[in-house]
Protein backbone atom coordinates (compact mmCIF):
# COMPACT_ATOMS: atom_id res chain seq x y z
CA UNK A 1 0.00 0.00 0.00
CA UNK A 2 1.13 3.81 -0.67
CA UNK A 3 1.45 7.09 1.85
CA UNK A 4 1.91 10.47 0.54
CA UNK A 5 3.12 12.76 3.12
CA UNK A 6 3.29 16.21 1.99
CA UNK A 7 5.85 18.56 3.55
CA UNK A 8 7.13 14.83 3.75
CA UNK A 9 11.10 16.02 4.33
CA UNK A 10 10.68 18.92 6.97
CA UNK A 11 11.14 18.38 10.50
CA UNK A 12 7.83 16.46 11.63
CA UNK A 13 7.57 15.23 7.84
CA UNK A 14 10.49 13.46 7.87
CA UNK A 15 10.05 11.71 11.01
CA UNK A 16 6.51 10.49 9.82
CA UNK A 17 7.85 9.57 6.11
CA UNK A 18 10.68 7.14 8.38
CA UNK A 19 7.65 5.67 10.64
CA UNK A 20 5.35 5.39 7.01
CA UNK A 21 7.74 3.55 5.14
CA UNK A 22 8.09 0.54 7.80
CA UNK A 23 4.61 -0.42 6.14
CA UNK A 24 4.08 1.63 3.41
CA UNK A 25 5.65 3.02 0.35
CA UNK A 26 6.17 6.33 0.31
CA UNK A 27 5.65 9.52 -1.75
CA UNK A 28 7.72 12.43 -0.27
CA UNK A 29 6.11 15.82 -1.13
CA UNK A 30 8.04 19.14 -1.08
CA UNK A 31 9.22 21.94 -2.41
CA UNK A 32 12.05 23.68 -0.74
CA UNK A 33 15.30 22.15 -0.91
CA UNK A 34 14.49 19.07 -2.68
CA UNK A 35 17.95 17.40 -1.95
CA UNK A 36 17.02 16.72 1.72
CA UNK A 37 14.07 14.82 0.57
CA UNK A 38 16.63 12.80 -1.94
CA UNK A 39 18.55 12.35 1.11
CA UNK A 40 15.79 11.15 3.17
CA UNK A 41 14.06 8.47 0.18
CA UNK A 42 18.08 7.05 0.25
CA UNK A 43 17.99 6.40 3.63
CA UNK A 44 14.49 4.90 3.69
CA UNK A 45 15.32 2.76 0.58
CA UNK A 46 18.75 1.84 1.93
CA UNK A 47 16.94 0.50 4.75
CA UNK A 48 14.83 -1.71 2.70
CA UNK A 49 11.91 0.73 2.32
CA UNK A 50 10.38 2.08 -1.04
CA UNK A 51 10.75 5.95 -1.35
CA UNK A 52 9.68 8.36 -4.36
CA UNK A 53 10.44 12.52 -4.20
CA UNK A 54 8.16 14.40 -5.50
CA UNK A 55 8.73 17.95 -5.83
CA UNK A 56 5.68 20.11 -6.48
CA UNK A 57 3.83 22.96 -4.22
CA UNK A 58 1.15 21.45 -2.64
CA UNK A 59 -0.74 25.06 -2.27
CA UNK A 60 -1.26 24.96 -6.08
CA UNK A 61 -4.33 22.63 -7.79
CA UNK A 62 -1.31 21.08 -10.37
CA UNK A 63 0.66 20.53 -7.31
CA UNK A 64 -1.15 18.16 -4.94
CA UNK A 65 -2.60 16.46 -8.44
CA UNK A 66 0.72 15.34 -9.78
CA UNK A 67 1.67 14.57 -6.12
CA UNK A 68 -1.05 12.17 -5.83
CA UNK A 69 -0.59 11.18 -9.46
CA UNK A 70 2.53 9.64 -8.87
CA UNK A 71 2.21 8.39 -4.71
CA UNK A 72 -0.50 6.32 -6.94
CA UNK A 73 1.99 4.57 -8.95
CA UNK A 74 3.24 3.10 -5.64
CA UNK A 75 -0.05 1.30 -5.13
CA UNK A 76 -3.17 1.76 -3.85
CA UNK A 77 -3.14 4.85 -1.38
CA UNK A 78 -3.67 4.40 1.87
CA UNK A 79 -2.06 6.91 4.01
CA UNK A 80 -1.90 10.82 3.08
CA UNK A 81 -0.68 13.05 5.76
CA UNK A 82 -0.79 17.27 5.16
CA UNK A 83 2.79 18.24 7.09
CA UNK A 84 2.98 21.92 5.83
CA UNK A 85 2.70 24.43 7.56
CA UNK A 86 4.80 27.85 8.34
CA UNK A 87 4.29 31.08 9.79
CA UNK A 88 5.47 34.80 10.58
CA UNK A 89 5.00 37.40 13.49
CA UNK A 90 2.93 40.12 12.37
CA UNK A 91 1.11 42.46 14.70
CA UNK A 92 -2.85 42.70 13.77
CA UNK A 93 -1.75 46.96 12.82
CA UNK A 94 0.75 45.31 10.32
CA UNK A 95 -1.39 42.68 8.25
CA UNK A 96 -1.59 43.33 4.52
CA UNK A 97 -3.06 41.69 1.61
CA UNK A 98 -0.17 40.10 0.50
CA UNK A 99 0.94 38.43 4.39
CA UNK A 100 -2.98 37.68 4.67
CA UNK A 101 -3.02 35.10 1.35
CA UNK A 102 0.49 34.05 1.63
CA UNK A 103 -0.06 32.35 5.48
CA UNK A 104 -3.46 30.80 4.16
CA UNK A 105 -2.53 30.48 0.80
CA UNK A 106 0.26 27.67 2.70
CA UNK A 107 -1.23 26.93 5.33
CA UNK A 108 -5.14 26.81 4.80
CA UNK A 109 -4.96 26.49 1.15
CA UNK A 110 -2.82 23.68 0.67
CA UNK A 111 -4.96 21.78 3.70
CA UNK A 112 -8.38 22.12 1.78
CA UNK A 113 -6.82 20.81 -1.75
CA UNK A 114 -5.29 18.01 -0.08
CA UNK A 115 -8.51 16.93 1.51
CA UNK A 116 -10.53 17.27 -1.82
CA UNK A 117 -8.18 14.95 -3.87
CA UNK A 118 -7.72 12.62 -0.65
CA UNK A 119 -11.81 12.26 -0.71
CA UNK A 120 -12.12 11.29 -4.53
CA UNK A 121 -8.57 9.55 -4.71
CA UNK A 122 -7.42 7.32 -1.06
CA UNK A 123 -8.71 3.94 -1.15
CA UNK A 124 -11.48 2.08 0.82
CA UNK A 125 -10.92 2.33 4.99
CA UNK A 126 -7.87 4.56 4.30
CA UNK A 127 -6.59 7.39 6.52
CA UNK A 128 -6.28 10.87 6.36
CA UNK A 129 -4.08 13.16 8.44
CA UNK A 130 -3.67 16.86 9.35
CA UNK A 131 -1.23 18.99 11.51
CA UNK A 132 -2.52 21.37 12.91
CA UNK A 133 -0.60 23.58 15.76
CA UNK A 134 -1.75 24.81 19.14
CA UNK A 135 -1.92 28.31 17.85
CA UNK A 136 -5.44 27.09 16.64
CA UNK A 137 -6.24 27.14 20.31
CA UNK A 138 -3.63 29.38 22.45
CA UNK A 139 -4.22 31.97 19.60
CA UNK A 140 -0.80 33.40 20.53
CA UNK A 141 0.10 37.26 20.29
CA UNK A 142 1.27 38.29 16.78
CA UNK A 143 0.58 34.82 14.80
CA UNK A 144 -2.95 36.05 13.79
CA UNK A 145 -2.70 34.60 10.21
CA UNK A 146 -1.24 31.36 11.29
CA UNK A 147 -3.85 30.63 14.04
CA UNK A 148 -6.68 31.56 11.73
CA UNK A 149 -5.38 29.04 8.99
CA UNK A 150 -4.97 26.42 11.30
CA UNK A 151 -8.40 26.94 13.16
CA UNK A 152 -9.68 26.70 9.43
CA UNK A 153 -7.70 22.92 8.42
CA UNK A 154 -9.50 21.66 11.86
CA UNK A 155 -12.72 23.02 10.59
CA UNK A 156 -12.12 21.64 6.94
CA UNK A 157 -10.91 18.28 8.44
CA UNK A 158 -14.26 17.58 10.57
CA UNK A 159 -15.76 18.72 7.14
CA UNK A 160 -14.76 16.14 5.26
CA UNK A 161 -14.59 13.66 7.58
CA UNK A 162 -18.20 13.83 7.40
CA UNK A 163 -18.37 13.79 3.54
CA UNK A 164 -15.72 10.59 3.62
CA UNK A 165 -17.18 8.34 6.63
CA UNK A 166 -19.09 6.00 3.94
CA UNK A 167 -16.02 4.73 2.22
CA UNK A 168 -14.38 4.18 5.76
CA UNK A 169 -12.04 6.49 5.29
CA UNK A 170 -11.23 8.52 8.34
CA UNK A 171 -10.06 12.23 8.34
CA UNK A 172 -8.28 13.22 11.70
CA UNK A 173 -6.12 16.41 12.77
CA UNK A 174 -2.96 16.29 14.81
CA UNK A 175 -2.11 19.60 16.67
CA UNK A 176 1.08 19.68 18.19
CA UNK A 177 2.75 22.02 20.80
CA UNK A 178 6.22 23.50 20.23
CA UNK A 179 8.55 21.10 18.31
CA UNK A 180 12.62 21.13 18.19
CA UNK A 181 12.96 21.48 14.79
CA UNK A 182 14.97 23.36 12.47
CA UNK A 183 12.22 25.89 11.91
CA UNK A 184 11.29 26.67 15.83
CA UNK A 185 14.78 27.80 15.77
CA UNK A 186 15.13 30.01 12.69
CA UNK A 187 12.33 31.73 13.27
CA UNK A 188 11.95 32.16 17.36
CA UNK A 189 14.56 33.55 19.44
CA UNK A 190 16.27 30.87 22.25
CA UNK A 191 13.75 33.11 24.89
CA UNK A 192 10.82 32.30 23.68
CA UNK A 193 11.70 28.95 22.79
CA UNK A 194 12.80 28.53 26.57
CA UNK A 195 9.69 30.26 27.56
CA UNK A 196 7.84 27.00 25.15
CA UNK A 197 9.71 24.46 26.89
CA UNK A 198 8.30 25.74 29.76
CA UNK A 199 4.73 26.08 29.63
CA UNK A 200 3.63 22.27 29.28
CA UNK A 201 2.90 19.56 31.72
CA UNK A 202 6.11 17.47 30.56
CA UNK A 203 8.78 20.87 30.75
CA UNK A 204 10.76 20.36 27.47
CA UNK A 205 9.96 20.64 23.71
CA UNK A 206 7.91 18.06 21.88
CA UNK A 207 10.28 16.27 19.46
CA UNK A 208 9.67 15.13 15.69
CA UNK A 209 9.35 11.73 16.71
CA UNK A 210 6.73 12.31 19.73
CA UNK A 211 4.41 13.77 16.90
CA UNK A 212 4.95 11.38 14.55
CA UNK A 213 3.91 9.04 17.22
CA UNK A 214 0.29 10.84 17.33
CA UNK A 215 -0.16 10.15 13.82
CA UNK A 216 0.94 6.65 13.14
CA UNK A 217 -1.81 6.23 15.98
CA UNK A 218 -4.59 7.91 13.83
CA UNK A 219 -2.89 6.00 11.03
CA UNK A 220 -3.10 2.57 12.09
CA UNK A 221 -6.16 -0.27 11.77
CA UNK A 222 -7.20 0.41 15.36
CA UNK A 223 -8.13 4.25 14.76
CA UNK A 224 -11.00 3.56 12.14
CA UNK A 225 -13.92 4.45 14.84
CA UNK A 226 -12.15 7.64 15.09
CA UNK A 227 -12.62 10.17 12.61
CA UNK A 228 -13.52 13.92 12.96
CA UNK A 229 -11.16 14.26 15.75
CA UNK A 230 -8.35 17.08 16.80
CA UNK A 231 -5.85 14.51 18.83
CA UNK A 232 -3.08 16.90 20.97
CA UNK A 233 0.46 16.14 20.65
CA UNK A 234 1.79 19.27 23.10
CA UNK A 235 3.19 17.34 26.62
CA UNK A 236 0.20 18.64 28.27
CA UNK A 237 0.03 22.48 27.34
CA UNK A 238 -2.72 23.95 29.01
Amino acid sequence: MGALVFGGAGGIGSAVSRRLAREHAVAIGCLRRPERARTLAREIQEAGGTAVVVEADASTDAGVVRSFDVAEELGPLRVVVHCVGGWDFPRITELSEESIDAALRLNLRSALLTLREAARRVADGGRVVLLSSAAAEVAPARQSTYAAAKAGLEAAARVAAKEVAKRGVTVNVVRPGATDTELLHATTSPRAIEAMAGSNAMKRLGTPDDVAGAVMMLCSDDSGWVTGAVVDATGGLR
